[in-house]
């Protein structure tokens, strides 16, 4: 059971974080809009491969930082105000739907979103922030199967890879509406989940602290 909601929570998340405007995302959709969908997925496709590296990384760190329980939970209430601060943060962010980069070379689409996405060492951050919460409610040395740590990595790919495939599909559908459809203010609405999410965060820390 472990194993499948190390999936589910990692597979959600990486939906979640994936909305936000990025190198990969943007530049999917610029191939989608004026290259072809084939391009688009083979781009998609490279684009995710680096969650698995970042999020195994993180991933380690937590297992490091978990032999000092209490530089342990220190992290999980540094943890609250990152998040806040990063709702705060897209809550005031001027979206720029312009930001895509023209892929005028011959390279193939696999390696530019590869190339694009390593460059996102963030995502170390991401992951290490969100494996904090995921150990406060789930046991990821308790399975039957198969490791709650590989499960949880393979989510993170899942979940991008379903997004960018959305993407793909709305764009490839709405060609002519894209641009409007992107100036739709997402980041306020990621912003105030990051900021909800802070503050659940508190309140499980504090009860798993004084319980």
């Amino acid at each position: 059971m472990n194993e499948l909601i190390a999936f589910f929570f990692a597979t959600g998340i990486s939906l979640y974080g994936s909305m936000v405007a990025g190198l990969v995302n943007v530049n999917v959709v610029y191939a989608a809009l004026h290259q072809s969908k084939q391009h688009a997925k083979w781009m998609a496709l490279g684009g995710v491969l680096p969650e698995l590296l970042y999020s195994a990384i993180a991933i380690f760190g937590v297992e490091l930082v978990r032999t000092n329980q209490k530089l342990f939970d220190v992290l999980q209430f540094a943890v609250i105000p990152i998040l806040i601060g990063m709702g705060v943060f897209f809550l005031f962010q001027k979206q720029d739907p312009d930001a895509i980069q023209e892929d005028k070379s011959q390279k193939r689409s696999f390696l530019k979103g590869l190339l694009l996405a390593m460059v996102n060492p963030q995502l170390i951050t991401f992951w290490f922030g969100w494996l904090l919460i995921a150990y406060t409610f789930l046991d990821f040395d308790d399975y039957s199967l198969i490791s709650p740590k590989l499960t949880f990595v393979l989510g993170t790919a899942v979940g991008a890879y379903i997004m960018l495939r959305i993407l793909i599909y709305i764009t490839v559908r709405n060609r002519d509406r894209i641009l409007g459809w992107m100036r739709f203010p997402i980041n306020k609405v990621i912003g105030w989940i990051l900021v909800v999410i802070g503050l659940l965060q508190l309140g499980i820390t504090l009860i798993h602290q004084f319980s």
